[in-house]
């Protein structure tokens, strides 16, 4: 039932985002999908892997412990959860590792059928709508992450793409203006596609040197013609640098304690983005409002945090039996994408994740026939 929930919901919610260009998309897409992850786990958590109970122990330890202790405070509980949404996620995404939702037909069907409909909402946006940057679901820096997840599981089947999926990809993030959607193709495609140095390495090698001009001219483009101190993206790590000049070497690896605010200046110079202000105090700012996640959850969890997050998403994954190609893929995206937005914090990587976690690859499938097969064994 589960694998049907969330096959209905991205293709009903992609269609409704095909017809609307004032908006991204008509319906509230992000708390149905947030929704759609908490009400899933009634059909998941039966049980777990042994693997990913120390993950979720650590976890759900960490985030209940951060929470008594930010409330205790007085911080707002949306601020809290903004702060450490990721371990939330990190916690449900154990219940998903090991099991297996999506069969091969399933994903390569969900993954067409996205490619077909990212493409059309995008041209349509781009020629009917007043804004430049196009979107299905929401922002494009998010749902560009999510499709090329779903890319990776659709790899995964049989560890390979065919040409004109590829083609249709990049057309997609090209389209999307996203220079965190292409950087982090660009690492999908080295990571999957060029496999070994041969002759055929040359049209390999040209197709990410005409994917890096774009890269170029998306980033000019950009621009529009200011310094690279214009880009939001530079002022925000340079807010993040000034807040950090005077940490000690145990904040590096801890970070800062639980909901500690930014420094009064930082907020000022960011005080364009009054949305991302606390809930609580509209003069008080967090890291939420540096938008990238590494600075993120190296501000709020220090460089332990950081590693302990990346390293607990490859645990789940091998724990899926993905292979270490496509592990380093996702990886890489999430990483690549955690530099300019959210990543890992969003609800696009955890349902990025959860399809990747639970699609039925040939590993899986062999050891899932062995299994079967021992099981009548014991019967007989």
């Amino acid at each position: 039932m589960i694998r049907q929930q969330y096959f209905i919901l991205f293709i009903v919610l992609a269609l409704v985002g095909c017809v609307s260009y004032n908006s991204y998309n008509l319906l509230p897409v992000n708390a149905i999908f947030e929704l759609l992850i908490v009400a899933s786990l009634l059909f998941v958590a039966k049980r777990m892997e042994p693997r990913a109970w120390y993950i979720f122990s650590l976890c759900a330890g960490y985030f209940g412990v951060c929470l008594v202790l930010a409330l205790s405070r007085g911080t707002h509980p949306v601020d809290f959860l903004f702060a450490y949404k990721t371990y939330f996620y990190l916690a449900i995404l154990c219940f998903f590792s090991g099991k297996i939702l999506f069969t091969s037909e399933m994903l390569k069907l969900l993954w067409r059928a996205m490619l077909m409909l990212f493409f059309i909402k995008y041209v349509a946006w781009l020629v009917l709508s007043a804004d430049e940057r196009p979107g299905i679901f929401t922002e494009n820096n998010f749902e560009i992450m999510f499709l090329l997840l779903l890319g990776c599981a659709v790899w995964s089947l049989k560890s390979r793409l065919s040409i004109n999926e590829w083609a249709m990809l990049a057309v997609v993030i090209f389209l999307s203006g996203s220079r965190s959607g292409v950087i982090c193709f660009l690492a999908m495609l080295v990571l999957l596609y060029i496999k070994e140095m041969t002759w055929k390495t040359v049209i390999q090698i040209t197709l990410v040197g005409l994917a890096g001009l774009g890269v170029v001219a998306i980033f000019i483009a950009r621009l529009a013609g200011g310094s690279v101190e214009d880009i939001d993206r530079v002022v925000f790590f340079q807010v993040f640098l000034s807040a950090i000049s005077d940490w000690q070497w145990y904040e590096f690896l801890f970070g800062s304690p639980a909901l500690t605010a930014l420094p009064t200046e930082a907020c000022e110079r960011l005080a364009f983005y009054k949305t991302l202000f606390s809930a609580k105090d509209p003069s008080i700012c967090y890291s939420v409002i540096l938008h990238s996640y590494i600075t993120r959850v190296i501000f709020d969890h220090g460089f332990i945090g950081l590693l302990f997050t990346f390293w607990a998403i490859n645990a789940l994954l091998k724990a899926s039996l993905v292979e270490i190609r496509v592990r380093l893929s996702v990886l890489a995206i999430l990483f690549l994408n955690g530099i300019s937005v959210s990543s890992v914090n969003s609800v696009y990587a955890a349902l990025g994740l959860i399809i990747v976690l639970t699609g039925l690859y040939p590993k899986r499938l062999e050891l899932e026939k062995k299994r079967f097969h021992l099981l009548d064994t014991n019967r007989k």
